[in-house]
């Protein structure tokens, strides 16, 4: 009984630590020393078209990794009393040029409140597209009668995403599985699921069923919202098991030298191979990727995705 309320425990824990963190989460992209053309002045995301008797809205941006093309934009909304709980919102994108001429219209979607474990905290999850690179900001507009209707947060659009970008073949190689090294020289997580150490990312391609890899370190995680990213997966495998992969790579290649300190910590080869180290700011945040059934990255998650988001991505490349 005590081994199954563990990743409960461990849950609440994490959502509580969320409470804490949250404020220091908003993104500022823009400040990016990599980025020619970056402005000094870029700020915290600010309210627009408010009358004053109106709170102001602040997204918490989840997103980093952007570059042109389909991208899934994921943020929290945080308003005067609370965290925004629409079931849906719109967003509108715009290219800022550099030479201060009037911003350029991008695209506009609807963004779906998708609820985290325990539903406790929920975010917004969209896909936009973007066709230059450079500096865009972000309106998200609330549905008529919620408290506060617009706000605008800054972001940042590379020409080639870190990561690998959504139809392209993801980098290939041989992850450590069970056959190679016991379940805890594989994973941090304290109440492992096997059945995702059973496979290299190469053997799941070549099978030809779609596969699903989650990057994550859910013992040492220093996010509120990595830890049950694993976790997560392991509930879609259990409903999708038949068909398709479901793979769940450590982020660090020696689990069990680390026990909480991270000063011995080394990143596992193929977490660097697939770009995700090279993220601003990275520590050990998670990520889950799709494959479709020819190998083609097929849809990406950076941060935490709920079981349901993760399951639309799946039954688009299974349907």
């Amino acid at each position: 009984m005590t081994r199954n309320l563990l990743p409960i425990l461990m849950g609440v824990v994490a959502v509580a630590a969320l409470l804490v963190l949250l404020p220091i989460l908003v993104l500022q992209p823009w400040n990016d020393p990599e980025e020619p053309g970056a402005p000094e002045d870029a700020g915290a995301p600010t309210a627009v078209d408010t009358e004053a008797s109106q709170p102001e809205v602040t997204p918490i941006l989840a997103t980093t990794d952007v570059g042109l093309g389909s991208n899934r934009i994921s943020f929290l909304l945080e308003g005067p009393t609370g965290f925004v709980t629409a079931p849906q919102v719109s967003v509108t994108s715009r290219y800022l040029p550099e030479d201060g001429s009037a911003p350029v219209a991008g695209g506009s979607a609807s963004a779906r409140h998708f609820v985290w474990p325990y539903g406790v905290r929920a975010s917004y999850a969209t896909s936009l597209e973007f066709d230059r690179p450079g500096r865009w900001d972000l309106e998200v507009t609330l549905p008529d009668g919620e408290n506060g209707r617009a706000a605008r947060v800054p972001l940042l659009v590379r020409q080639d995403t870190h990561t690998p970008s959504l139809g392209s073949p993801p980098p290939r190689g041989d992850n450590k599985t069970l056959r190679d090294v016991s379940l805890e020289e594989l994973t941090t997580w304290s109440t492992p699921d096997p059945q995702l150490y059973t496979s290299t990312i190469d053997q799941a391609v070549a099978n030809a069923d779609p596969t699903m890899i989650v990057f994550s370190s859910p013992g040492t995680c220093t996010s509120p919202t990595c830890g049950p990213q694993a976790e997560t997966v392991s509930i879609v495998k259990d409903k999708y098991r038949d068909d398709a992969n479901f793979i769940h790579v450590e982020v660090y290649d020696n689990p069990a030298a680390i026990q909480g300190d991270l000063d011995n910590a080394r990143y596992s080869p193929i977490v660097e191979e697939w770009g995700i180290t090279q993220a601003e700011g990275y520590l050990n945040e998670s990520w889950v990727f799709i494959l479709d059934r020819d190998g083609l990255i097929s849809s990406k998650y950076e941060g935490f995705a709920s079981a349901e988001e993760l399951e639309m991505g799946l039954l688009a490349v299974l349907n």
